[in-house]
């Protein structure tokens, strides 16, 4: 029996065993008691999973998936919505206040209206069955595995992706080689159109799928599709980066767009540019949009998708890291959007923004705690201030949240 305290980024509850060991707790709620069951030891700390609720938060909901608790794509599906947006905005204070990042503005707290179904894009495991590929399934890894388990729905993506996995199932069965791993999807053309990559490529053939999708009636492609925003068409290739909750997009770069105030007749650079979706509504605004792109698929499609919106005049590219190319790409800019992996900014990048950076900074970011580190150094230690910060709940049942974070040069 373990009472539990703060949740904290993963999702999990704080907790002591007998011993004074930590506890980290899958399932669980602020200030419940619970009984758990312990699974693995890292270093100093243990995870545990609820076995069973012996005093209830008034904010636990009844999970709706047959399948949460054993696939580890969903964490939050025991607490009801509004309680989500709570606990992660208190993760993301917890973080800046552990970097000593001071924040003077609200957080302003976006979530969706209906936080399912939201998933544009995902990767299906391949479980193989008794007979192997001849009964094949597909399916997530489990939680606090790398071993899948077979699912028949998943809640959190799109009905296109959902209501096509009867037919990827058949696909799987009938045409996959044996070291087929994945299935890679993406809903295109509005929901109407399926963009499918097999991992490896080479073990379903693409003509095996062509056959397939038209059995099926149904709209399947293996080389590109394409998603829509703000009346911008974008290609999209399965290897390129895009929003997964492509619903939530306007609230995430609305957020971006604001925090960048007037940008006509201005030269922004946006720094990690992928395919150009905030470049083109940038320069479709008047902007001069500088992208810098490492990869070099996503920054031919950005080129592409300047074309096909006819803003090819206000957007170029520039095939390199951040890093690399920041400091001769970003003298004389008004502005700079930072939108990073999960690892956040290259060090080199932060600091030639606190030595020469523009007077406006927008970050986006996915991960609180590297966004924390970030922002003490242009904040706390460094030459900017906070003018707004906005959380979008682009995950709604997992863990993830988005930032945007407004800063102004102050010196």
């Amino acid at each position: 029996m373990v009472t539990v305290g703060a949740m904290v980024h993963g999702g999990v509850c704080l907790g002591r065993l007998d011993d004074g060991s930590a506890l980290f707790v899958d399932g669980a709620l602020p200030d419940e008691t619970v009984e758990v069951e312990l699974h693995h030891r890292k270093g100093r700390v243990w995870f545990a999973r609820t076995t069973e609720v012996l005093s209830r938060s008034a904010h636990r909901a009844v999970p709706p998936c047959p399948y949460y608790g054993e696939c580890g794509g969903c964490q939050l599906q025991h607490v009801d919505y509004a309680h989500q947006l709570e606990l992660k905005k208190e993760i993301v204070r917890d973080a800046l206040r552990r970097q000593h990042v001071p924040i003077d503005v609200d957080l302003v707290v976006h979530g969706m209206d209906d936080p399912w179904r939201y998933r544009w894009r995902g990767e299906f495991h391949v479980v193989p069955g008794e007979a192997g590929m001849a009964d094949a399934r597909l399916g997530f890894n489990r939680m606090r595995s790398w071993r899948p388990v077979a699912v028949d729905d998943c809640l959190i993506h799109h009905p296109r992706i959902a209501g096509s996995l009867a037919q990827l199932r058949a696909l799987v069965r009938e045409a996959a080689g044996p070291e087929l791993t994945a299935l890679h999807l993406t809903a295109g053309e509005d929901g109407d159109e399926l963009l499918l990559r097999p991992r490896p490529q080479s073990a379903l053939p693409a003509a095996a799928v062509d056959a397939r999708s038209l059995a099926a009636d149904q709209r399947w492609s293996t080389t590109f599709t394409t998603l829509h925003w703000r009346g911008h068409s974008f290609r999209v290739s399965p290897e390129t980066f895009v929003q997964v909750n492509w619903d939530g997009l306007e609230a995430l770069y609305g957020a971006a767009l604001r925090g960048l105030g007037e940008t006509a007749g201005r030269t922004v650079v946006d720094a990690y540019a992928g395919i150009a979706v905030l470049a083109c509504e940038l320069g479709a605004n008047g902007a001069s949009v500088v992208c810098i792109e490492s990869n070099r698929d996503s920054a031919r499609l950005g080129l592409l998708n300047a074309e096909m919106n006819g803003l090819r005049g206000a957007i170029r590219y520039i095939a390199a890291a951040v890093e690399d190319a920041l400091p001769a790409a970003g003298a004389g800019a008004d502005a700079v959007v930072l939108d990073p992996p999960r690892a956040g900014c290259d060090p080199r990048v932060t600091a030639w923004l606190a030595l020469a950076g523009p007077p406006r900074v927008v970050y986006v970011s996915c991960d609180p705690a590297t966004l924390a580190r970030d922002l003490r150094i242009l904040t706390g230690s460094g030459p900017y201030s906070v003018d707004g910060y906005d959380l979008v709940d682009m995950f709604p049942q997992t863990h993830h949240i988005e930032s945007v974070v407004s800063l102004r040069r102050e010196i």
